[in-house]
């Protein structure tokens, strides 16, 4: 089973062993699985009357294996695209939460770069507006930013 981790070098795919059904299913493994099983319900998968009893069952859980068959007869194509949504929507939380600091940055480099032409128009007399050329160029790539982290939610990244 592959997962994307972030790390300081950006997104990539890295190899996880899946557990074994002898493993200790954790806190965090027994959420998850009750969060399946809740989304399940809501998409009209399961009944209350199949809900209920397997999420007392993944609470309750203390290994891999008995979280597996709770979650087996789910379509799998509806778990890919519920898992791709996840990542979509946390790549755009990372976005939203790093934009602030972009647009910080932006701004200020551009207020300098504003200084700098005004020193230079009133010290010699050059008034052509060259800071527009870093700024645009810089404005696209905060666009992009302001684009991945509101942009168009119903696309899923491949």
């Amino acid at each position: 089973m592959c997962h994307a981790f972030r790390d300081q070098s950006g997104p990539r795919m890295i190899r996880r062993r899946s557990p074994a059904p002898t493993d200790r299913a954790g806190d965090a493994d027994r959420e998850r699985t009750a969060d399946l099983l809740a989304d399940a319900h809501a998409a009209g998968y399961l009944t209350t009357e199949e809900l209920d009893p397997r999420l007392e069952t993944a609470l309750a859980a203390r290994t891999h294996g008995e979280l597996g068959p709770l979650i087996a007869d789910l379509p799998s194509s509806w778990r890919a695209e519920r898992s791709r949504r996840r990542v979509a929507d946390d790549r755009r939380q990372e976005a939203r939460a790093s934009l602030v600091s972009h647009i910080g940055s932006y701004l200020r480099l551009m207020a300098l770069l504003v200084a700098i032409w005004l020193v230079l128009g009133v010290t010699v007399d050059a008034w052509y507006p060259w800071p527009v050329w870093p700024a645009l160029g810089f404005g696209i790539g905060l666009a992009a930013h302001v684009r991945r982290a509101y942009g168009d939610t119903a696309r899923t990244p491949a």
